[in-house]
């Protein structure tokens, strides 16, 4: 139970910590939906997907039990979700730090710009194309 209290204060500390980027990512996303109604500033600027384009929608998807959408829109949110689980699991129940969450993001950062180059040359899907 101690184990639990002690990954419970850490994960508060932490938001704490984080309450400016939390603060500014909200400020930045108010804005520029706001202004051009996406997200995305290479979406926004040169009007073609960025590599991680689709994950948020793509993360709701799997929260709402529809995988293979998700699969299709942006596979890699399930490498993501495990990474996220994974440091959660290690940060805030074992209070370690494993080599693996230093490589993990790596491979899942090259999977991402295969997978764009994939879909340059295949096309991507409709949900990704740029939308006035």
């Amino acid at each position: 139970m101690e184990r639990i209290r002690a990954g419970l204060r850490r994960l508060g500390k932490d938001l704490y910590n984080l309450r400016y980027a939390v603060l500014g990512i909200a400020i930045y996303y108010v804005t520029v939906h706001i202004l051009f109604g996406q997200f995305c500033p290479m979406m926004i600027a040169l009007h073609l997907p960025c590599p991680g384009c689709g994950m948020t929608r793509a993360l709701m998807l799997v929260l709402t039990g529809h995988l293979q959408e998700a699969w299709r829109l942006q596979p890699l949110v399930f490498g993501w979700i495990f990474l996220a689980i994974l440091f959660a699991v290690n940060r805030y129940i074992l209070d370690r730090k494993p080599k693996i969450l230093t490589f993990l993001p790596v491979i899942l950062l090259l999977g991402a710009i295969l997978l764009y180059l994939l879909r340059i040359k295949t096309g991507f899907p409709i949900e990704l194309k740029w939308q006035p």
